[in-house]
């Protein structure tokens, strides 16, 4: 009877010792943006630190102003936003980030680049030569790009909503090209089925895209060249680190946007980064050393979002088969 006391108290310490492990694991919270670079980032990270840092990882999706509020307090209801544009975050980059401000949140050592612009397939600018935006106001080239037989060309701004949309018949305007051309505003998902279209049929189609995006891994697509930025010159830039009242880029958002404004050469590319809570430094040393060395490329996350989108794979399995064909890229963002 006592061995069978002993026995049942020593198996009940036993379980309450395993629960108490348990309950001692971490758990790193990622947000979840808007956008399938966002997805695939954060299914790797997850990946890779339950597999090798002894954490639970759970994603929550959230705007980006409740990530960054959750990221400065630190208290663990949001730890990480995996795919941070700083061009577009800059409010809270200047805030919370950068030396001299709260520094209440890190980032990771090395960023990638993300750009935008307008865009053609390699089949156009090979066989017609069109390098630039200045060769879009031309009358035989817009022709190129009639899809629907009115003798102009037709340009993708972005969809509808989009404040890419206003940008880029500013652009239009200010290169001289909105004389051959009209913008055709649609939906991403309708634009994508022209773009295979016209790849199909080696038809001209001239759209609006970034780095990175699926359709740059599915196929020949060349960003055509603009001047370089010189700064931002629009009075609601002021405060904006890129601020320059002599700049190429003064958008004023007024009823008469398109005839006050003025965009003559290309937005800055931006630095990408992956930030996380600065408290993480203490509660999960190990995670934050991760994540401070993660290092990504643009063309690796335009793979994956276009296994994710266009081939239809699960992120996690996308994630997980990734981070065992690349042990080597792995072990260098946990050493």
């Amino acid at each position: 009877m006592n061995n069978k006391i002993l026995s049942l108290g020593f198996s009940a310490a036993v379980v309450l010792a395993a629960a108490s492990s348990a309950q001692a694991k971490e758990t790193i919270r990622i947000g979840e943006v808007s956008w399938d670079a966002s997805l695939a980032i954060e299914n790797v990270l997850k990946v890779v630190m339950e597999e090798n840092l002894d954490v639970d990882v759970e994603i929550i999706a959230a705007d980006q102003s409740a990530i960054w509020a959750a990221m400065d307090k630190g208290k663990g209801a949001i730890d990480v936003h995996p795919d941070v544009w700083t061009s577009a975050q800059a409010e809270p980059w200047q805030k919370f980030v950068v030396a001299g401000s709260k520094e209440s949140i890190k980032s990771n050592k090395t960023p990638y680049n993300g750009t935008e612009g307008l865009f053609i397939t390699g089949y156009m600018q090979d066989t017609y030569d069109i390098r630039s935006v200045q060769d879009l106001a031309k009358p035989e080239i817009a022709k190129l790009f009639d899809s629907d037989g009115d003798g102009k060309g037709d340009y993708w701004p972005g969809a509808p909503g989009w404040g890419a949309v206003k940008l880029n018949q500013i652009k239009a305007k200010s290169y001289g090209f909105d004389k051959y051309f009209e913008p055709l505003i649609v939906s991403d998902s309708v634009i994508k089925a022209q773009l295979k279209n016209a790849v199909r049929r080696k038809q001209g189609i001239l759209f609006f895209s970034w780095t990175p995006e699926s359709i740059h891994s599915a196929y020949d697509l060349r960003q055509l060249e603009e001047p370089e930025f010189t700064g931002y010159a629009s009075d609601n830039k002021k405060d904006h680190p890129l601020y320059n009242p002599n700049g190429c880029y003064n958008f004023v958002d007024t009823e008469n946007w398109l005839e006050e404004s003025s965009i003559t050469c290309n937005a800055p590319s931006t630095e990408v980064h992956i930030a996380y809570s600065g408290k993480l430094e203490k509660r999960a040393p190990q995670v934050a050393r991760f994540l401070s060395n993660v290092a990504l490329d643009a063309k690796v996350v335009s793979r994956w979002i276009y296994n994710i989108a266009e081939q239809g794979q699960d992120p996690y399995y996308m994630a997980k088969e990734w981070v065992y064909q690349n042990p080597d890229v792995v072990k260098g963002w946990l050493k």
